[in-house]
């Protein structure tokens, strides 16, 4: 099974008193094929900084970065371009312009599933897995 990462879950599983942390730890199941972008990543890493993680910051990039389980996709121009189509569809809706390159990826990849706890990736139907 794919499934796309979103920035929520790596902050439930990084965060021990995150309110979506149990749920995360028990969403993962085995032959589960794991894929997220590097936007995902920037926002994870910025969110946690902001909270004063910058420790954690480093080491969830360190972890990422060296880690086989999760591949890390990257927009072409093309993807978004695509992704900002899709922000004048979902962005009232409240969907980011990250989460509207999420969107775009999943949709060029076939993936279907989402580890997030972001409500907006089932405008364009998409299954939440973590919630």
């Amino acid at each position: 099974m794919r499934v796309f990462v979103d920035t929520g879950y790596y902050i439930a599983r990084l965060m021990p008193r995150d309110q979506w942390r149990a749920a995360a730890l028990k969403a993962v199941r085995p032959g589960m094929n794991f894929f997220t972008s590097s936007l995902v990543v920037n926002e994870t890493v910025s969110l946690l900084q902001s909270r004063g993680y910058f420790s954690a910051a480093l080491e969830f990039l360190d972890q990422i970065r060296r880690t086989e389980e999760v591949q890390i996709l990257y927009p072409d121009p093309v993807l978004q371009a695509e992704a900002w189509d899709l922000f004048g569809e979902y962005g009232r809706s409240g969907a980011n312009a990250v989460d509207c390159v999420s969107f775009a990826i999943m949709k060029r990849m076939g993936i279907r599933r989402a580890f997030t706890f972001d409500r907006h990736f089932r405008a364009p139907g998409f299954e939440i897995i973590a919630h």
